[in-house]
């Protein structure tokens, strides 16, 4: 039921409805307190048949407009949201949702959205496991579950998600499989702070002309320290990094070449503090730059091919792997394509570490900071470390984290929110070329 205000004032009759911010807003005036009285109740009927109609929405329903509209989203050219990443929910609803939240044997009448608690997820997570799903996909479905309800909220159908966000079947015993690798997963190796060091050794240009092995030097480190995900670093441009207050800044991405596409998620925009040590080579690189691209080059890493574009993800990753190899990390073979152009491509045949090229440090930059929380637990708080890596939700960078790599020394600053991040992400490197200024 809409919230209707009514005064008298200056000889009228005014009627006032509050919005959903908590504002009263003039929607009718008028000399007779009758006509007012009665538009008041058309406001008020018509809000009880929206509220029913909502009422009426089955979960169903709303998670297959919540799906239909996730894969409108990646569609936008102005989104950044991947069609590989969410064509899964279709695939989902159709194959795990509709038939199971639809059976009235399962339920006894069809679920509204409204209505959905922890007993009906497990019933749900119950009938997906006999029907053959794993347990693995079963609980990325069940995740799903909590961001169709958050949609449901923001849409208005209902009002909070209830304790059933906080539901996770990982972490009720009676659901776990009898197999317990199953749901152990296999981690494969991630890369430590040693291995960074290496990298980025291997990579300090010798050769202050050599503009290339410059650009890759400060390219893999901005990736090592910042953790970001390769469309947010190939969308950098200088406006984006302040070099007298040492900040950066991530507004947009590149996303199959396409620039000015929103960031992955509401928590992906961020303005946090460069690190010290990169803050250092990010300054020497901005006289480089200009003197090889022109000041007139807005792009940190630009393209060598073409003028004032980007760098691709295809080159950077290229960089990353042919280094690795050099290390001893990786394995690659150079091979020609089959279609007429006959180019020279990089096929990975092995890759020591989880996830892909830029993945691999997202993960070293959350271990970082996750593992350096406890040393500074005020400064290097859930918010600030979930925020520096771009996540809605420190689970998601908990889940990046892998805490076997601790290491506690530290580097003295004088700033304390600079300092517990330099503590964090620090990385022992060759001092050459970073001295450049």
């Amino acid at each position: 039921m809409a919230y209707t205000k009514l005064f008298q004032k200056n000889g009228f009759w005014v009627l006032l409805v509050k919005d959903a911010n908590g504002k009263y807003k003039l929607v009718y005036k008028n000399k007779l307190k009758s006509l007012v009285n009665k538009k008041r109740a058309e406001i008020q009927s018509s809000s009880i048949d929206a509220k029913a109609a909502i009422d009426k929405k089955t979960f169903v329903e709303v998670y297959e407009e919540f799906a239909n509209q996730k894969m409108a989203d990646a569609l936008n050219p102005q989104s950044a949201l991947k069609v590989n990443s969410v064509n899964c929910y279709p695939r989902w609803f159709n194959k795990w949702i509709k038939p199971v939240f639809d059976n009235r044997e399962l339920f006894s009448s069809r679920i509204l959205v409204g209505e959905i608690n922890v007993d009906d997820a497990e019933t749900w997570f119950k009938q997906i496991r006999k029907s053959g799903c794993s347990f693995k996909v079963a609980c990325d479905v069940a995740q799903s579950l909590e961001t169709c309800l958050k949609y449901a909220v923001k849409k208005q159908y209902i009002k909070y998600v209830g304790p059933i966000g906080e539901w996770s079947p990982k972490e009720d015993k009676a659901l776990l499989p009898k197999d317990r690798s199953e749901y152990t997963p296999n981690k494969t190796p991630m890369i430590n702070r040693q291995e960074v060091s290496r990298l980025l050794n291997h990579l300090t240009p010798t050769n202050n002309e050599d503009i290339k092995s410059i650009q890759k030097y400060v390219c893999i480190s901005t990736l090592a320290f910042l953790g970001l995900r390769m469309s947010e670093l190939i969308a950098l441009k200088w406006n984006d990094i302040n070099l007298d207050t040492g900040r950066w800044e991530v507004t947009h991405t590149i996303v199959y070449g396409q620039y000015a596409r929103s960031v992955k998620a509401d928590g992906s925009e961020r303005n946090n503090l460069l690190p010290n040590e990169l803050w250092k080579i990010l300054k020497a690189w901005r006289i480089v730059h200009n003197k090889h691209f022109g000041k007139s080059c807005e792009w940190i890493f630009p393209s060598f091919s073409y003028y004032n574009v980007a760098v691709t993800e295809k080159a950077v990753r290229d960089w990353l792997v042919l280094a690795y190899q050099d290390l001893g990390l990786a394995k690659v073979e150079i091979r020609r394509s089959k279609s007429g152009d006959n180019k020279a491509y990089i096929k990975v045949l092995w890759n020591k570490f989880k996830g892909g090229p830029s993945k691999t440090f997202r993960h070293f930059a959350s271990t970082a900071l996750m593992n350096h929380q406890q040393a500074d637990p005020v400064i290097l708080n859930d918010n600030f470390i979930k925020t520096f890596i771009g996540h809605t939700n420190i689970k998601m960078t908990k889940h990046y984290a892998d805490h076997n790599n601790l290491d506690e020394e530290a580097l003295g600053q004088s700033d304390r929110e600079r300092t517990a991040l330099d503590k964090a992400i620090r990385i022992n490197t060759t001092d050459e070329w970073k001295e450049l200024n």
